[in-house]
């Protein structure tokens, strides 16, 4: 689907929920009809934010993806500019907040304007499964886990999706409802077009320029999020499918040691290919497992960009809304409860990332257990008894995403940046100079442990 056209990625989206459905329709195990990237793919195809070679070669599809970056960056200075008008510490922090997200939005769609190719060939890696190692496969087991993997995906985007919808509609029409004279972000305008007692006609333009400006931006950055999301549940899917692999080795009594090592060396080329997505052959795929430092290799080098403005913004917002909540508790509680919202969606969206990095995590060292457990390991031959040893070093050296130079995407690193700000954010008072300092001395204390 790599070089699919714009109608080819249409027809896509419009047969997804029928081929949820009928995934969902199965109780137990089942083939599941594509992996969820390819519909994450093609809806940032539509939205004209995915110029990959096949996309590019259409100079109007050029043209558009060019129009929405440039766009997405007016929007932003537009912002940038109202900054220096906001009357009190609340207004800059609600200004700084969708700063922020702006920000956040326009890096990482340039950053897939970019990469878009490399992730072409990442959704294909993904499918090595199937279309390599077992392109006909019907174990009861492997079925099961990828049809739950693609169920929650699948699900995943349509929660997502929908109450991103909820979201961008309240964002528009809480100035309507309010009754107040303002645009759905403070923006500063030339020739005072923001001013709706000045220009009531441009005033209305720039309003819903604004308001879809940023539903094109929300849901473009829902399809980045949950692509890299699903990147991880990938990662982690094809680990257990390789633990299942390794166990399944123990169960081959019948065949003789070259037989055997026959397909115990598919079995690691399966595990390279996870950790570098390169090929290698026989006792080299071996060796290679043992000195490879590039954890998860192109994904991880892929989404990078996207991870560090990630990591970024979310302790930026995350801070920022924690502060303004204080701030605003006992001078405007409707302000309060605004950043307190914020923050939560701020929470939940970096526990997401956190989650799925600590299931890679977790399930990479799996491996050396499942390669420990193996049946009848200890009656092979020498030769292969040496090769699992290395399998087993090499297991133990846990895989991650990471946002270099910061911490990796797991559940330590969602503590670290949780647990002091929530507990300021619960005893604002008790809250001195000392500790605020003493957390950014920890911070520091472990970035520069995992440099």
């Amino acid at each position: 689907m790599a070089d699919a056209d714009y109608q080819s990625n249409l027809r896509l989206l419009r047969g997804f929920l029928d081929e949820f459905r009928s995934v969902l329709r199965q109780k137990t195990s089942c083939h599941v009809p594509r992996l969820a990237l390819n519909y994450y793919r093609a809806s940032l195809s539509v939205l004209c934010q995915y110029p990959n070679k096949s996309l590019a070669s259409k100079a109007w599809y050029r043209r558009i993806n060019w129009f929405i970056l440039t766009n997405v960056m007016f929007a932003f200075w537009t912002m940038a500019f109202a900054l220096p008008e906001s009357k009190n510490v609340i207004e800059m922090g609600d200004d700084m907040v969708w700063l922020v997200g702006m920000g956040l939005v326009w890096t990482k769609i340039f950053y897939i304007h970019l990469r878009c190719n490399d992730l072409d060939e990442i959704i294909w890696d993904f499918d090595y499964y199937n279309r390599v190692l077992r392109p006909h496969n019907e174990d009861e087991e492997i079925l099961k886990w990828q049809r739950l993997c693609y169920l929650a995906e699948s699900g995943l985007f349509i929660n997502c999706f929908c109450l991103l919808n909820f979201f961008s509609v309240a964002i528009f029409l809480q100035p309507l409802m309010a009754g107040e004279e303002k645009l759905p972000f403070h923006s500063l305008l030339p020739f005072h077009w923001h001013r709706l007692d000045l220009h009531p006609k441009m005033f209305w333009f720039m309003y819903f320029w604004l308001s879809a400006t940023s539903h094109h931006n929300l849901m473009s950055i829902l399809m980045v999020d949950v692509a890299g999301i699903t990147s991880f549940l990938q990662s982690a899917l094809n680990l257990k499918l390789l633990c299942i692999e390794i166990k399944k080795l123990g169960d081959l009594r019948a065949i003789n040691d070259s037989r055997f090592h026959e397909e115990f060396c598919r079995v690691v080329r399966y595990h390279q290919h996870i950790i570098r997505w390169v090929d290698a052959t026989h006792f080299a795929a071996i060796i290679c497992l043992l000195y490879s430092d590039r954890l998860v290799g192109r994904a991880n080098a892929a989404f990078n960009g996207a991870f560090i403005a990630q990591m970024i913004a979310s302790f930026a917002m995350i801070s920022i809304a924690t502060f303004e909540t204080m701030v605003a508790a006992s001078v405007d509680p409707k302000m309060a409860l605004k950043f307190a919202l914020l923050m939560v969606v701020a929470f939940v969206q970096l526990s997401t990332w956190c989650v799925a990095g600590t299931m890679v995590y977790t399930q990479s060292l799996e491996v050396a257990q499942a390669a420990f457990e193996m049946k009848d390991w200890h009656t092979k031959a020498p030769s292969i008894q040496k090769d699992l040893g290395f399998v087993i070093m090499r297991a133990q050296k846990p895989l991650f995403y990471s946002a270099k130079p910061f911490l990796p995407f797991t559940l330590g690193t969602y503590m670290v940046v949780s647990v002091p700000l929530s507990t300021s954010f619960i005893s604002p008072y008790s809250v001195t100079i000392c500790q605020v300092l003493k957390n950014c001395y920890r911070l520091l204390a472990l970035l520069r442990e995992s440099m």
